[in-house]
């Protein structure tokens, strides 16, 4: 079903959200893109909970302050109050020089919860 503009916007900040908490070591934030009891695969894990989400973030921005998160090609498809989604990753240290560290695609399955859109489950596969 095609995306009505509220529902588009409101997906496109989702994603937005996640990226700009991961970056600046908001672990709570990028815990909230989530349901509760949402699922998180970054490719090594199964992070089951808003608590282990939160948790990741926080180590990832401890080890890799520089690391910043490019999400891009997003395709969304809407089905009442659930939707689907995918996105592209480009994932780069921004000092002290620009290099690229990892890029692969996300997988995603969203609701729409009273707090807005959240992802339910979300994997990410690095490219090889």
């Amino acid at each position: 079903m095609p995306l009505n503009t509220d529902d588009s916007i409101q997906i496109e900040q989702l994603y937005a959200r996640y990226n700009t908490a991961i970056d600046t070591g908001d672990g709570e934030g990028f815990a909230q893109c989530f349901v509760p009891d949402g699922i998180f695969n970054p490719g090594h894990a199964v992070l089951e909970g808003q608590e282990a989400i939160s948790a990741f973030a926080n180590d990832t921005h401890k080890n890799m302050p520089k690391m910043r998160h490019n999400a891009t090609n997003l395709v969304i498809d809407v089905d009442g109050d659930t939707a689907t989604g995918s996105a592209f990753l480009i994932g780069y240290l921004a000092a002290p020089e620009y290099k690229v560290i990892v890029t692969g695609r996300y997988i995603d399955q969203l609701t729409r919860s009273s707090d807005g859109w959240r992802f339910t489950d979300r994997q990410f596969t690095m490219d090889q």
